[in-house]
């Protein structure tokens, strides 16, 4: 063991952090490998060189740097992460955006303006990844026969994202990283909807730039045709029956579609015996009418999941309801198969394979009828369904080639209302106050898996090891600035340079330090290193910290001008074919206008 003295504990506190930063923006290694790394050689640094106190003992031991691994903000977000994902795997939100959206379809600024805006609200109460996830297609149908490319749309969805994680809490983990922070370094606690009104005001004026700016900064960079999931290449033909109780039953067919049924064209319409066949203006479908459709994978897992209808399959036979726990998946037919020339019907497929054929696909063809009739070309594509286990068996066969990466799993409706349930409950009691936030979150999570919303392995999939440990990472580079002191001495570094300056000048040059530094960095790494410099400037100049703490989760949320910055700016970069200097172009504007609102209105709202 060696010992240091103060200053040289400072220097290299100073030294690691500066490093542990550059180290993780170099993207050669995963972030997994590099909190690692940064872990290990802090516990072996600080085993070498121990910082101890008078009474000899190491305040940087192994226990208080892995300390962060207990920490009840991590264990809320990981909470929160899961919460979200059960939203999103049930498509819960899914039919209600849809058909909302549906009351604006003939004015599509109205409908950006409005998708952003349920982007902006969810954002404060849901992880803000998830959110992306649901809405990239949402946009995808918006915007497919508009003369607009999808770049002009999915950078705003990303940047609602994060201007709506400024208003509560809950709306981002740094919030909850920060929050955490402060409570343990000044015992001061900062409520679910402390900052709502300020946050909502930068917000708001966040996105009406983002709906009028968005088509002049942002250029023509991705192919006007949807790129991600409702391609042509990717649509099948099936046909969907209409039970009893289906909401589409009474409905008018407007051209060969229907906002129920979202980017799926009709085709045909089979009533009895008799073969309607377009153009179906002015139709009245009826209850037993079969539809048959052109209509992707992810498409017809809405329908099934929200059951709008029911699918016909393609053997007569074959009298299977749709079953909980099932997917639905693509296969092709390969070249040296023994389906080759067969008919789906004559070969049996679901008492041979175990599962059954909802739909077809032949690139050179289009097939509205007697598909199960039809022989098997090498390269068909065939929608299938089945249990897990049926469609996991398939990668033992030559005949099919599964497309695992093609697959959705069907979600039971009422699944899909308990998910939303538990989801609200949470928010509810940790909104106010009836339970420790960390307390609501594991308590959800334990409802979610009661209730079968999600299995044990798909909540194990939601944590985000990434996440997870730059947080905890994160959490000791903080523990060690603030316990050498280097907190304190870069807070008096930064009050002895402004001199005899004002408290708001102080925050306010704060803040577009922070600002400036979160967009190289992560944000939650920014936020646990500059909590405890916050709180020790607001002391020095006898401000609440609180509201340092507060100006501080509005900066590291300024997360625009990189794609590094945020994990959904990366989320929409390659859909997008986003360049780094659009990110600039279209990001920097909106931090400025961002700091603009800040320097306006926090003064005023927190009398400063």
């Amino acid at each position: 063991m060696f010992l240091l003295n103060d200053n040289q504990f400072i220097f290299f506190s100073l030294l690691i952090v500066f490093f542990s930063m550059f180290f993780y923006a170099i993207e050669r290694f995963s972030m997994v490998f590099k909190s690692i790394v940064i872990l290990t050689f802090l516990l072996i640094f600080f085993s070498i060189f121990p910082y101890k106190n008078q009474d000899g003992i190491n305040l940087l031991n192994p226990q208080t740097i892995l300390s962060g691994f207990s920490n009840t903000s991590l264990i809320t977000v990981i909470s929160l992460l899961i919460l979200g994902q059960g939203v999103v795997q049930t498509r819960v939100l899914n039919g209600f955006i849809t058909n909302f959206l549906g009351f604006f379809s003939n004015n599509t600024k109205i409908i950006i303006f409005v998708t952003l805006f349920i982007v902006l609200f969810l954002s404060a109460f849901i992880n803000n990844t998830p959110v992306v996830i649901i809405f990239i297609p949402i946009i995808q149908g918006i915007v497919k026969n508009l003369d607009y490319s999808m770049s002009k749309f999915l950078m705003p969805l990303s940047f609602a994202a994060i201007l709506g994680g400024m208003i509560t809490i809950v709306g981002s983990s740094t919030n909850l990283l920060v929050s955490n922070s402060l409570y343990n370094y000044a015992k001061i606690e900062i409520s679910f909807f402390e900052f709502a009104l300020p946050g909502s005001v930068i917000a708001i004026v966040g996105l009406f730039y983002l709906i009028f700016f968005s088509k002049i900064l942002l250029k023509d960079r991705a192919p006007i045709s949807n790129q991600l999931v409702d391609d042509s290449k990717n649509s099948f033909i099936t046909k969907i029956v209409l039970n009893q109780g289906s909401s589409l039953i009474g409905k008018a067919i407007k051209d060969s579609n229907l906002k129920e049924l979202g980017q799926a064209k009709i085709l045909m319409i089979q009533r009895g015996e008799h073969a309607e066949h377009g153009p179906f203006y002015g139709f009245i479908l009826e209850e037993g009418d079969i539809l048959v459709v052109s209509i992707s994978r992810e498409q017809l897992t809405n329908i099934l999941s929200q059951k709008i209808g029911s699918i016909e399959t393609f053997e007569k036979d074959d009298q299977s309801d749709n079953q909980k726990n099932q997917i639905i998946t693509e296969v092709m037919v390969t070249p040296s198969s023994s389906l080759v020339g067969n008919t789906i019907e004559n070969v049996s497929f679901r008492y041979r394979y175990n599962c059954f054929v909802i739909g077809l696909q032949r690139k050179s063809k289009i097939i509205t009828s007697h598909m199960s009739e039809l022989a098997l070309e090498p390269g068909d594509t065939l929608l299938i369904q089945g249990e897990k286990d049926s469609i996991k068996a398939l990668r033992t066969q030559s005949d099919l080639l599964p497309m695992e990466w093609a697959t959705s799993e069907i979600s039971s409706k009422d699944i899909s209302k308990k998910s939303i349930y538990i989801f609200l409950s949470v928010i509810f009691l940790g909104a106010f106050e009836v339970l420790p936030l960390v307390v609501a979150a594991l308590m959800g999570v334990v409802f979610m898996i009661m209730f079968q919303v999600l299995s044990i392995r798909q909540v194990i999939r939601s944590v985000d090891n990434n996440l997870l440990l730059l947080i905890v990472t994160s959490l000791a580079l903080g523990s060690v600035i603030q316990i050498t002191g280097t907190a304190n001495f870069l807070s008096q570094s930064l009050v002895d340079f402004l001199g005899d300056s004002s408290p708001l000048v102080l925050l306010l040059c704060f803040y577009m330090l922070v600002s400036i530094t979160t967009n190289f960095i992560s944000n939650n790494a920014c936020a646990v290193l500059f909590t405890p410099i916050a709180i020790d400037i607001a002391e020095k100049i006898n401000v609440d910290p609180k509201i340092f703490a507060i100006a501080l989760i509005f900066a590291v949320n300024t997360s625009f001008v990189t794609p590094l910055a945020y994990q959904t700016n990366l989320l929409v970069m390659g859909p997008g074919h986003y360049k780094f200097i659009d990110y600039v172009k279209f990001g920097l504007p909106l931090t400025i206008l961002c700091w603009v609102v800040f320097f306006i209105t926090f003064p005023l709202f927190y009398q400063l």
